[in-house]
């Protein structure tokens, strides 16, 4: 069907985020908000029938994931990305956010070191320091026009006691989409020194016309046995109120 992408509302009076706290993140009360990724064209009229459908029963109680949720992401993960994944992997959260959070809590200790690439999106480094670990910065390279990954930088900056690498992909907030040919360097040199990979792929459907996104853990069984990702539809459907994400482990 078609969608109307001329129609932009007035969200001021809707408690939004980005619109209501123009004054506090930008500095000017008019102020045209670009610092966060929360588009401002209406939700798809087919998510909003399903939302207001389900609102209209009175009791909003403990839900349970049916098979019709788990069909829907392993056949978007398979048509999309071209990766298989399986029920048994998929993990629920109520954002990616705090996914990274308790992947940092569960997988380092206080005083471990975990590799982000900037510039990038700011929570990284929040989750890696407020949870008491050491924040390693392997800053990607502009080579011409195009970012690209540092890998000789990474290498040299890995000791004992470097455990994860936050991977963003694709990036934010330089655009890159990672090759695969990129992503298998990496998988490689991760694999080498032995560390966890938790891949931020929220914004994997957000390509280019011709470019497919590339799951970092579709690259091989190590690359899957070692890595988290992080999908979620709030980029793709702008649905990022409802504050729900999935994270994909396969070992």
């Amino acid at each position: 069907m078609p969608y109307d992408f001329d129609d932009v509302p007035d969200r001021v009076p809707t408690s939004s985020l980005k619109w209501s706290y123009r004054k506090r993140f930008c500095g000017e009360e008019d102020a045209i908000p670009l610092w966060v990724a929360d588009m401002d064209f209406p939700v798809a009229p087919e998510i909003q029938e399903a939302i207001r459908a389900r609102a209209e029963h009175p009791i909003y109680g403990y839900p349970v994931r049916q098979d019709g949720f788990y069909e829907s992401l392993t056949g978007w993960t398979r048509r999309r990305y071209g990766w298989e994944i399986r029920r048994e992997w998929i993990c629920y959260s109520p954002g990616v956010v705090p996914a990274i959070d308790l992947a940092v809590l569960a997988f380092t200790q206080p005083g471990d070191k975990v590799v982000i690439q900037g510039p990038v999106y700011y929570p990284f480094g929040a989750a890696v320091l407020n949870n008491g670990r050491q924040l390693v910065d392997n800053p990607l390279r502009l080579e011409g026009e195009r970012y690209v990954m540092d890998l000789p930088d990474l290498e040299g900056k890995i000791d004992s006691r470097t455990k994860m690498l936050i991977l963003c992909s694709p990036h934010n907030p330089v655009g890159r989409v990672w090759t695969r040919e990129e992503l298998a360097a990496l998988a490689e040199l991760c694999a080498r020194k032995n560390l966890i990979v938790v891949s931020d792929e929220i914004h994997a459907d957000i390509v280019m016309p011709g470019r497919r996104h590339t799951c970092f853990a579709s690259i091989s069984a190590d690359a899957a046995a070692r890595s988290l990702t992080c999908l979620a539809v709030s980029k793709t459907f702008n649905l990022a109120g409802l504050c729900t994400a999935n994270v994909v482990i396969p070992d």
